[in-house]
């Protein structure tokens, strides 16, 4: 299991420094796509009387004409695109180009690049006065490309039929077009799929990228297949006694998530749109086989542990597993829920602060609650105590009948049952007396005075024979001495230990151990001490 514990750790390690696809250029999150404004219904619920300038296209506004080309661009409708756009005084290798393929072609690179919220374009027929540009333009947005960044415009210019100033993409933006296409352009086999697919997407993703990225998720599954296969076989050739669980966390969880990381490493970054990078930054699929990762990893750890109380003779210890393993579950994917929120672009902040609220109060209203399952926790880790041992705790002796997660059950030699929480238990000073590998025999014996030094060094020798010559006594410790005199007579210290926990059997053997040292008394004419005397044998 060594070498698979290093393995593992070493993938998760290369996991987590793997760098991802994601594009700082723009913060676009799937949040914004669900929240994202209908800007066909937007130009459309400018009425015009709203407008200083009637216009059949809503361009008398900065912020109405781009809505009317975004919406226009979103419906794939290019000819009524070109509406939008001014294509004066273009070059004649720009002119060379149909109008409906410059739409097209800065509908890509709008994909592709920045996320034009018409909601922050000036609403005024005259367009933002305070934003130093000249009084005809408006800014849209900027592109970053290899030769520097370029300005999109909006320009206020006169309409074709009657010179009234309208507002358009303006020409120098359109000039820029073919060299903006040339440096964000699908690849070629993006291009062939955007022309053989019908043009309807979903989240803003086009359905030939769903097609294009699900191709590419079955491809990067088939070679982490291939890998995690090969690091089965050889797990299972230089540690043939791993269990047949880490072969199916290997199959399984592992290999989604390599499936996932090639496939935001090594995706065709020309057919990646802000749609795309959002689902992506979003990491749906990634957080899930993450979660599945974790909860996988958790049941490993479960059966690594139940075969580790198995052997440390714990066996009780399992029953606490399950539930421990169910709550760090629930943490896994509450955790992993909150993660997905976040990268979607909703704040889990408030949510955050209402569980830590939440948990705070139900921490103190349970405090007594979690030092007992931790006291029982320690009881299953530690076991000083297991189910049907006899015990003491305090200066009650009795029989442990159930160790729960709240209370201990105890039944006492007086037949009743005591429950005590785990907490108080296990700071109490535990005497284990099943635990004990025999019990001392320590018999009181007092003969009468009257026996004479002769007869009490036979007496002990005897004694002390019969000890070393029983089967069931240890040979150690083993005495039988004259310990002293007292008003009652002569005092004996016999000491032996029966090698037996079963009391029953103990019982049985000192029976007859006593009456043998009767028998020997009696054989050198002595007698015991007429005083009652009780008899205690220390178990």
């Amino acid at each position: 299991m060594l070498f698979a514990r290093q393995f593992v750790l070493f993938l998760f390690f290369l996991l987590l420094v793997l760098p991802t696809s994601a594009n700082e250029q723009n913060d676009v999150s799937v949040k914004a796509l669900l929240t994202k404004p209908e800007t066909s219904q937007k130009a459309e619920n400018l009425s015009l009387d709203d407008d200083f300038v009637l216009d059949p296209y809503q361009r008398g506004q900065p912020q109405s004409a781009m809505a009317g080309f975004m919406s226009a661009l979103e419906g794939y409708d290019y000819e009524r695109a070109t509406q939008y756009m001014d294509f004066r005084n273009l070059s004649p290798e720009t002119r060379a180009i149909a109008p409906q393929e410059l739409a097209k072609m800065l509908h890509v690179v709008l994909r592709r690049t920045i996320w034009i919220d018409t909601g922050a374009i000036s609403d005024e027929p005259l367009g933002n006065l305070q934003d130093g540009l000249p009084s005809y333009r408006e800014l849209i947005g900027v592109i970053d490309t290899p030769s520097g960044d370029i300005r999109l415009y909006l320009q206020r210019i006169p309409r074709e039929e009657d010179r009234v100033r309208i507002w358009k993409i303006s020409n120098a933006t359109v000039e820029k077009i073919p060299y903006l296409s040339q440096q964000y352009a699908y690849s070629n086999v993006g291009e062939w799929l955007s022309e053989h697919t019908p043009p309807h997407d979903l989240l803003g993703v086009e359905l030939w990228q769903w097609l294009y990225f699900s191709a590419a998720l079955v491809f990067y599954y088939a070679i982490a297949f291939v890998i995690t296969w090969l690091a089965g076989k050889l797990v299972q050739r230089f540690r043939p006694q791993t269990h047949s669980e880490f072969y199916r966390f290997l199959r399984g969880p592992v290999t989604i998530l390599l499936t996932i990381e090639f496939s935001r490493v090594f995706v065709e970054k020309s057919n990646v749109t802000l749609a795309v990078q959002a689902i992506m930054d979003g990491a749906t699929l990634l957080v899930f086989a993450w979660i599945w990762l974790f909860v996988r990893l958790i049941d490993l750890l479960n059966i690594k542990l139940s075969e580790r109380f198995l052997a440390q003779d714990k066996p009780l210890a399992i029953y606490l597993l399950r539930p421990a393993s169910t709550v760090t579950k629930i943490l896994v994917v509450i955790v992993g829920i909150l993660l997905w929120f976040e990268n979607l672009g909703f704040s889990a902040t408030t949510l955050l602060a209402g569980l830590g609220i939440g948990g705070l109060a139900i921490a103190l209203a349970a405090q007594k609650t979690v030092e007992n399952i931790i006291g029982a926790i320690t009881l299953y880790t530690s076991a000083p105590v297991k189910v049907g041992h006899v015990c003491r705790f305090g200066q009650t002796f009795g029989v442990v009948e159930e160790i729960g997660l709240r209370a201990t059950r105890v039944r006492t030699l007086n037949r009743t049952v005591i429950h005590i929480a785990n907490a108080q238990f296990i700071d109490l000073q535990l005497e284990n007396i099943s635990e004990r590998e025999a019990i001392i025999y320590r018999p009181q014996i007092t003969i009468n005075p009257t026996a004479s030094s002769l007869q009490m060094e036979a007496i002990l020798a005897d004694i002390k024979q019969l000890l070393t010559e029983h089967t069931r006594v240890a040979e150690t410790p083993l005495r039988a001495v004259l310990k002293g005199f007292s008003l009652h007579g002569l005092e004996l210290d016999v000491l032996a230990k029966v090698e037996t926990t079963d009391y029953e059997d103990y019982l049985a053997i000192v029976n007859q151990l006593n009456l043998d040292m009767m028998a020997i008394i009696s054989q050198h004419d002595c007698q015991l001490a007429t005083s009652p005397l009780a008899y205690t044998d220390n178990s």
